[in-house]
C-alpha cells in the first residue's frame, strides 16, 4: 500500500511542528540527526592575497602611455597635434622613467610628416606663382614682339 500523503508533509500521526523523520532543517541542530549539506569550514586561501580596496592585481598604466599612443595615431592623421600630444607623453613619462617607445615613435613620425606637408605646400605655392609670374613675363615678351612687327 503507498502513502497517500507526499514526502516531505507531515502525516496525521506525526506532530506538524516537526520535521518528518530524515529531514533536517536547513541551519538548526537537530539532535540524533547529522546536519544535511556541507560543512561550514572556511574556504581555503588561494596563492593571492585577499583583496582590497580598488582593482587588486592590476597596476595601473604609467603617465603618458595613453597620450602616445593617441599621439602616435595623430602623427598619420593631423601631424601638428601629434607633435604637441607625444611631447607631452614623452614629458609625463620621463617623469617616472617610463620609456614611453610609442610617444617617441609618434613625437618623429609627427615631425616628418608635418615637414613633409610644410614642404608640399611650399612646393605648390611657388609652382603657382612661378607659373603666374611666367606667364606674365611671357605675356610681356609676346606683347613686345607684337608691337616690333
Amino acid at each position: 500500500m503507498s502513502d497517500p500523503y507526499p514526502a516531505g508533509e507531515p502525516s496525521p500521526q506525526q506532530n506538524p511542528q516537526q520535521p518528518p523523520q530524515g529531514y533536517a532543517q536547513p541551519g538548526y541542530d537537530q539532535h540524533g540527526y547529522p546536519q544535511a549539506g556541507y560543512p561550514q569550514a572556511g574556504y581555503p586561501q588561494g596563492p593571492y592575497p585577499a583583496p582590497g580596496y580598488g582593482y587588486p592585481g592590476y597596476a595601473p598604466d604609467p603617465p603618458g602611455k595613453t597620450m602616445g599612443i593617441v599621439g602616435f595615431i595623430l602623427a598619420f592623421i593631423i601631424s601638428p597635434a601629434g607633435i604637441v600630444v607625444s611631447a607631452m607623453a614623452l614629458s609625463e613619462s620621463k617623469k617616472v622613467g617610463y620609456p614611453n617607445t610609442l610617444g617617441r615613435w609618434g613625437l618623429w613620425l609627427s615631425i616628418i610628416f608635418t615637414s613633409f606637408w610644410v614642404l608640399y605646400v611650399l612646393f605648390i605655392v611657388l609652382a603657382m606663382f612661378g607659373g603666374f609670374f611666367a606667364a606674365i613675363s611671357s605675356y610681356s615678351s609676346v606683347d613686345s614682339i607684337a608691337t616690333s612687327i
